[in-house]
């Protein structure tokens, strides 16, 4: 899948390749990079999204995907995240709960990633799917997702305040407030 240097990279919020065309802190070349997926992700007929995360404070772009048409939603949703350093992405059942004014959800669980058990989502969860691999984005699986981070990356990542965890889900999508 990656090499260790560029797993690396991507742990430390650095483009994988130095000719990866998306910078993180650059809104002009993430939209035209990802416009259109983003697009297809926001304004989906089979379902309603939350744009969870958009960047500002990740190094990646999420996603919550749940059954449309609700004005107020608590129940199964799909969470899908897609790095901004590398063409990787990761999606999995999660739960969200959406009010007129609020929105409430976890961070996506190593043993939820790829796994979608909510037969209501299914539909979703073959779009969402589609969507991904329409624009060449690896999918890590759930066990790559489990994988332990490097002891020396995990540290580190206990002093900051964007740590989910000390698995490579957690490295490869990281958030700070």
């Amino acid at each position: 899948m990656l090499t260790e240097q560029e797993l690396n990279k991507i742990f430390s919020w650095l483009p994988y390749r130095a000719d990866w065309p998306v910078d993180r802190d650059d809104d002009d070349t993430i939209t035209g990079y990802y416009g259109d997926l983003i697009s297809n992700l926001t304004k989906n007929k089979l379902f309603d999204t939350y744009h969870s995360n958009d960047s500002g404070l990740g190094n990646f772009l999420g996603f919550i995907c749940y059954p449309p048409g609700h004005k107020e939603y608590n129940g199964n949703a799909i969470m899908v995240y897609i790095n901004l350093c590398a063409p990787l992405a990761a999606y999995g059942q999660t739960t969200f709960q959406r009010l007129s004014n609020a929105y409430a959800y976890n961070f996506l669980k190593t043993d939820a990633v790829c796994t979608v058990t909510d037969v209501q989502l299914k539909e979703i969860e073959n779009e969402v799917i589609e969507i991904l691999s329409k624009y060449n984005l690896m999918l890590i699986d759930k066990a790559f997702a489990c994988t332990p981070l490097p002891n020396e990356i995990a540290e580190s990542l206990k002093h900051e305040n964007h740590n989910q965890g000390n698995r490579y889900l957690h490295g490869l999508f990281q958030e700070t407030d």
